[in-house]
Parts: structure tokens; sequence; C-alpha cells
């Protein structure tokens, strides 16, 4: 997510608090090509590009991996979710957290996506269509006295988004990731149309952190 601080958040504003769940759109380029898709739909047309027309936009823009499967088919967006379970559930040593492969986390394409599709569901509710990266925190049942082990089940998949959804405003190349907690949640963060500044500066508080931490 660019420059979003979302493990510096996490380690520093909610100490002790265990994850129960993620969801977000962390794929800025898969929103970038819906809302290309999605042209005008408030003035009841659909007006937008074809899923090819706002992928070769999206190419141009530079914002599309070297191997374009990477975005529109789901495994970036599965790739940041893992990594956020990988980090954020490190602090719960007390329980054994199973956390899934890449090849266990469900993946969806936004290839099959068509602007008909975009028009109905708009005109079903003024619902709009964002892949989404959801993880839960399962508990298994336990034959013993040992502590239960937990497990996260993940996917990535597109959605239909209400009106009320906190990622249903996103744009462009928004981003946004909601965390629920135990104690605390959820806790919606959101990038707003980031460019290359971002991502720079979020390489950047990275090396300072890095460094201040060694000395």
């Amino acid at each position: 997510m660019d420059g979003v601080p979302i493990f510096s958040l996490w380690k520093n504003t909610m100490p002790h608090a265990k994850l129960t769940s993620i969801r977000g759109c962390l794929n800025s380029t898969t929103t970038m090509i819906i809302t290309r898709m999605e042209g005008k739909l408030e003035r009841g047309g659909i007006g937008g590009s074809s899923f090819q027309v706002a992928l070769d936009i999206c190419k141009e823009m530079g914002i599309v991996e070297a191997d374009e499967s990477l975005d529109i088919d789901g495994y970036d967006a599965a790739v940041k979710l893992r990594a956020l379970l990988v980090v954020l559930s490190a602090s719960d040593e007390a329980n054994r957290v199973i956390l899934p492969t890449m090849d266990e986390i469900a993946k969806e394409s936004i290839r099959s996506l068509k602007r008909e599709d975009i028009k109905e569901a708009y005109a079903n509710g003024k619902k709009k269509y964002r892949l989404v990266a959801t993880a839960n925190l399962i508990e298994e049942e336990s034959n013993s006295n040992d502590t239960p082990t937990k497990r996260w089940e993940a996917v990535v998949r597109l959605q239909l988004i209400e009106p009320s959804d906190p990622l249903y405003n996103l744009t462009g190349a928004d981003a946004s990731v909601q965390l629920s907690t135990d104690v605390l949640g959820p806790v919606t963060v959101v990038s707003t149309n980031p460019t290359l500044k971002d991502t720079a500066y979020g390489l950047f508080s990275d090396i300072i952190r890095v460094a201040a931490e060694a000395k």
C-alpha cells in the first residue's frame, strides 16, 4: 500500500491486541481497472472502457506488473495479504497460529468482468465490484488440554460492495485495509490516490527506521 504505515501502526499503537480478521483492497491496479470500466455510473450509463482498454491505460500509467497476471489474477493481493498475516500474527505467541501457503489462498481473477455486469450491479442497489482480500482467524477443535490451534482462512475474490461498505468509495489507485482485533476494531486505513512519491516515502521511512533500530 505504498507509503501507508500498516506494520508500524500495528506495532506501535495496538500492543498485545490479537488480530482476528483482515479485509481490504490491497491491489490498487485492479481498483483502477474497474474504476475505468465503471465510467459514469451515477448518470445511468456505463460510459467506461472495456477490460482490455482499461488494462492498457494502466500499463501506460506504469502501475501494472511486468507479468500482468500477478495483478489481475489476484496473486499480488494474496502475497500482500499473507505478508500481513505473517507479521501481524507474530505477536500471538501464546497460541499456535497456522498460516496459509500461497497455494492455499484462493484467488479470483477480474478478467471475466464485463461492463454489462458492472452496470447491472449498479442498477441493483448501486453496488460496485472490487477485488477484496479477506482473512479470518479460525479456532480448531482440540481433543487435549493443549492450547487450541488457530488457523487463518484467506481468500482473494471479486465481491459486490454495498454503498455502506468502507471499501465502496475506493476509486482509481486507492487502496484500503481493515483490521479487526479482540479488543479494538475494525480499524480502517485508506490510501487515497497514491503516487510514486508515496511509494518512495515508504522506502525512505523503512530505511530511517532500520537505521534507528541498528544504533
